[in-house]
């Protein structure tokens, strides 16, 4: 159960301590875009995500988008933002993690992925290594995979929730 287990629960990408992150030397900030930062049928980010990516930049820390979703997509909302990004990612497969940190010149523990799905964002994250945060979801509504997902997700959260270890809705701001 450790894999599905985000270091920090959220309630939304805002509450994140960016200075909690300084502290643990973390350099670089990679964030899922749909149910993370915005709706996924939103084209473009509003004016709370540029604020969120301002205010990540102005702290001193590197910003990315890490995305199972197809390019035309993703690159459309990073360039909104002027910030990279890693499309058809296949959370939670290693690769595209192995690639940023090589791209970024970075190891695992100065790496922070942000995202709203145990089974990609957050087991993708720990089997590389990095400090992962799980949001709620911004919206119930979902593609079709991510429907298939969230019934699995809710199993695992159930197992958790057994365990002791955590509780969805029960955020640890």
């Amino acid at each position: 159960m450790k894999l599905f287990t985000p270091d920090k629960y959220v309630k939304s990408y805002q509450d994140v301590d960016l200075e909690g992150l300084k502290r643990l030397g973390i350099k670089l900030i990679i964030c899922d875009v749909d149910n993370t930062l915005v709706a996924h049928d939103e084209k473009k980010p509003n004016q709370k995500v540029h604020q969120f990516k301002n205010k990540v930049v102005e702290e001193g820390f590197e910003f990315c988008l890490i995305s199972n979703n197809v390019s035309e997509r993703v690159s459309v909302f990073a360039n909104e933002l002027d910030v990279k990004y890693y499309a058809n990612a296949k959370k939670p497969s290693l690769f595209t993690y192995h690639k940023i940190s090589k791209d970024y010149h970075l190891n695992a523990n100065q790496i922070a992925g942000i995202g709203d799905q145990l089974l990609t964002d957050i087991l993708g994250g720990n089997r590389a290594n990095i400090y992962t945060i799980l949001t709620h979801p911004l919206y119930t509504k979902d593609l079709i995979w991510t429907k298939i997902n969230r019934s699995l997700e809710n199993l695992v959260f159930k197992r958790l929730m057994r365990k002791g270890i955590l509780k969805k809705g029960e955020f640890n701001e």
